[in-house]
């Protein structure tokens, strides 16, 4: 496959008398040029990744199988990977805070999907929004096809501890499932303090990954004060806070039309954060929900006051309505002050350029996986 490389930036000297230099500013990539090969690559690295995490609980179920058991939890096989999709381009900033026209008059920005009966309001048709939306974005949260189901928890105590056991050895299910039949096997610092052990892998999963890995290996959890046990190969990340930084300094130009029409509205008060309107916090200090959809550990920004005539508490009919009288502003003013299309602009050329310096990282990923998968496949077969 072509390699499509991208040439340096380099910092020029200033003409100026003196050594200072300054940075010239990036040149635009060509979207379209890229934009295949780099969804082609990430689907098969979602493709791969789920692939084999199927083939991992093949494995394990026949291992449990072979022992008797026939009935298997589905929690332990649940896959919260992602899910194929039409683009290789992530959720952009903006669209957590500017959907469209048309998206604010249907849904919103989603603050009220936690309300009460926010499934069923309007015969649930803002609701099949949101699901599309996660689909979108390439979300997945259920189990490979076949393995685990609700019966496994029908099961006696003393029976789905016995299963736990066999799954992850001893160690494990006395760790994480001890109290099911009366095991305590918590362990306490010398001041009293409870201290989390993370056992290693036993049973049915050791056996699927002494088979398909080799063993596991133990690596330090610099967050957690215990220890991390894996075998698969990490997928390869890039430098996501630079990639934020490129999208912030290309969209700055485009905020201060943004707020003076939102101001020209009557809706002024809001103040960028990092590229980042706050509306969720908007929403949320007006009454709506139990807490901001989206948020982050450095928010910071303004907003305006909320209004003193907000729907009642209880009343999610009206909270979707008030939502979308707010966010219709935004998203019109988006379109008439020139934001929108400056950050889409922004955040394809961020994107591309993050994922063009992992592509060969990735790709040697996705080589390595495809040896593992391979090997799963043949134990599957035996």
């Amino acid at each position: 496959m072509l390699r499509k490389r991208i040439a340096l930036i380099l910092a020029l000297p200033l003409a100026a008398s003196g050594c200072s230099l300054f940075e010239r500013e990036e040149e635009d990539l060509d979207f379209d040029a890229y934009a295949d090969e780099l969804t082609d690559m990430y689907n098969e690295g979602v493709r791969l990744d789920m692939e084999l995490t199927a083939a991992e609980a093949r494995i394990v179920q026949d291992c449990l199988e072979r022992q008797g058991f026939t009935v298997h939890s589905p929690d332990e096989f649940a896959y919260f990977g992602l899910a194929e999709r039409e683009t290789f381009l992530d959720e952009g900033p903006y669209e957590t805070f500017l959907p469209t026209v048309e998206e604010a008059r249907l849904r919103g920005v989603f603050q009220w999907v936690n309300l009460d009966g926010a499934e069923t309001i309007e015969d649930g048709v803002p609701w099949a929004a949101y699901q599309e939306s996660m689909a979108a974005q390439g979300m997945s949260d259920t189990p490979p096809e076949g393995v685990g189901t609700g019966e496994f928890f029908e099961l006696s105590p003393e029976e789905m501890y016995a299963w736990y056991v066999a799954y992850g050895g001893e160690t494990w299910a006395e760790y994480q499932q001890g109290y099911l039949v009366g095991i305590d096997a918590s362990k306490t610092d010398a001041s009293g303090e409870q201290v989390y052990v993370n056992p290693p892998p036993g049973g049915c999963e050791l056996e699927m990954i002494e088979a398909v890995y080799g063993e596991p290996d133990e690596q330090d959890n610099a967050e957690e004060s215990f220890n991390d046990w894996v075998w698969r190969p990490e997928q390869p990340g890039g430098d996501w806070e630079a990639m934020n930084e490129r999208y912030t300094e290309r969209t700055e130009d485009a905020e201060a039309p943004l707020l003076d029409c939102l101001d020209e509205r009557g809706f002024g008060g809001w103040e960028f954060h990092n590229g980042h309107l706050a509306v969720h916090d908007y929403l949320f200090e007006s009454g709506e929900g139990q807490h901001p959809y989206h948020s982050y550990e450095d928010e910071g920004g303004a907003w305006p006051d909320p209004p003193e005539d907000v729907p009642d508490e209880s009343d999610t009919q009206a909270w979707l309505d008030f939502e979308r009288e707010q966010t219709l502003v935004l998203a019109e003013c988006g379109d008439e002050s020139g934001y929108r299309d400056a950050a889409v602009h922004a955040w394809q050329q961020a994107q591309l350029r993050y994922y063009l310096d992992i592509e060969d990282d990735v790709y040697a990923w996705q080589e390595e996986m495809r040896g593992y998968l391979a090997t799963a496949q043949e134990v599957i077969g035996e």
